[in-house]
């Protein structure tokens, strides 16, 4: 697909209720390379084909294109055509809700037809209430607070924050991945340099330079008028804000620079009632600062296969 194609996909998916990252159409046109992501429409239902590895591998849950969606009718389209290519039917990334529709759809119109369905938590979004983080209310963040004003203290008056692309940002967004990708770079072993860094670094480009195509904001936090943290997100839906990358260089990270950058972008994006900060892929790191914020939902993703 060309991006005349996901710009069509933006505009026609129907997203009102869902929560997931995976349900945007920028989402699936940033991570394309990543999980080889294939995509397809067939009578107004767009079908997504992951090709990744283990959880990341097989059909996401169908997605509308219009209100006349028939789970049923998808399904059967699904059923044919892994019978035809000779391929079990894999399914990924589906909510508990998503799977449970599955689960019903075949139990009363595929007899025998079930799927064996598991759960890699490292798949699960986080998603907070945007007024949560954007005024940190209560003692549960008072971590957090502490983080923002230690930050505003060593910083005073030296700082600035900037919204894109309400300004011409881009350029300051770009340096700060190119920063932060070399200083990774510089710490790992040739032999072991994570090639997702670079895929992501081409996604950040890309997610810039396309920003218009997919409603894509975001903002850069600058000290001495450097720009040494940034932050991109795009609409899943009209109540969730999906954040897709936020970097931060290591010395100012090391003073609370990602606190920061969480905390006023919130505040900028309050016409969202939820910001989904996406999955921790498993990295414990990741997934310890992510539950610090406190998530208000922590969305399961289930994968499965269909039993012969």
């Amino acid at each position: 697909m060309n991006l005349s194609d996901f710009e069509w996909l933006a505009q026609n998916i129907q997203t009102d209720g869902l929560l997931g990252s995976d349900s945007s159409a920028a989402n699936l046109f940033l991570l394309q390379d990543k999980y080889s992501i294939e995509l397809f429409v067939r009578e107004s239902v767009l079908f997504r084909r992951y090709n990744g590895a283990g959880s990341r591998s097989g059909f996401g849950f169908p997605l509308a294109l219009s209100r006349n969606f028939s789970l049923k009718d998808a399904l059967e389209f699904l059923i044919e055509k892994s019978a035809a290519e000779k391929t079990p039917l894999k399914f990924c990334l589906c909510t508990r809700e998503q799977k449970n529709e599955i689960d019903q759809c075949l139990e009363k119109n595929f007899f025998g037809r079930r799927i064996s369905w598991n759960c890699d938590r490292g798949d699960s979004d986080y998603i907070y209430l945007t007024k949560n983080l954007a005024e940190l209310p209560g003692q549960k963040f008072h971590k957090k607070k502490n983080h923002i004003a230690r930050f505003m203290r060593t910083y005073e008056n030296r700082w600035e924050f900037k919204c894109f692309p309400e300004n011409d940002i881009a350029s300051d967004i770009l340096a700060v991945e190119d920063q932060w990708f070399n200083e990774r770079s510089e710490q790992a072993d040739e032999k072991k340099f994570d090639s997702a860094l670079l895929l992501e670094k081409q996604s950040i480009f890309s997610a810039v330079k396309n920003y218009s195509s997919f409603d894509i904001r975001g903002a850069v936090l600058y000290v001495d008028g450097m720009p040494v943290a940034m932050t991109l997100a795009s609409p899943v839906s009209s109540e969730v804000l999906d954040i897709h990358f936020e970097k931060a260089l290591s010395l100012y990270a090391a003073d609370g620079a990602y606190s920061v950058v969480n905390n006023l972008f919130a505040g900028k994006s309050t016409s969202f009632l939820y910001l989904n900060r996406e999955e921790d892929m498993g990295v414990e790191g990741l997934r310890k600062a992510k539950l610090s914020y406190r998530p208000d939902i922590v969305l399961d993703k289930f994968y499965g296969e269909m039993e012969k």
